[in-house]
């Protein structure tokens, strides 16, 4: 499913490698080609609670 929602900072935190590649998380609604499936979805719990708290790093990356 590809992304609908901007790259965060939590998701660049967790692939700090191909920060500047936009193509890189593309195709994945939340993490990127470097993340397995578990470590994705587990990135997507975080990232959730991560806005629920109102954490910075849930913010868009620059």
């Amino acid at each position: 499913m590809p992304r609908t929602e901007p790259i965060t900072r939590l998701e660049v935190a967790a692939c700090p490698t191909h920060r500047m590649d936009v193509k890189h998380y593309a195709d994945y609604p939340v993490g990127c080609a470097c993340l397995s499936p578990e470590r994705r979805d587990g990135l997507a719990k975080r990232l959730d609670a991560a806005r629920a708290e109102g954490n910075p790093l849930a913010e868009m990356a620059e």
